[in-house]
């Protein structure tokens, strides 16, 4: 579509960060800024959730690269 391979990996390397830190629950007012915004989510675990979320954008980073 137009958009330089390298400019697509990042931004998806930027959406990586932002969900990881939503589901790891990592994200802080001092990290967010303006933008944190804190969201409801169940307690306990989800280390693995956090790596298989990292892994798919991971796929999508090299597919793009």
């Amino acid at each position: 579509l137009g958009v330089p391979a390298q400019s697509a990996a990042r931004a998806v390397a930027i959406m990586k960060a932002s969900a990881t830190a939503h589901i790891g629950e990592t994200n802080t007012p001092a990290l967010g800024g303006t933008k944190f915004r804190k969201m409801e989510t169940a307690q306990g675990d989800c280390s693995a959730l956090v790596a298989e979320a990292a892994s798919y954008f991971g796929r999508v980073i090299s597919a793009v690269a």
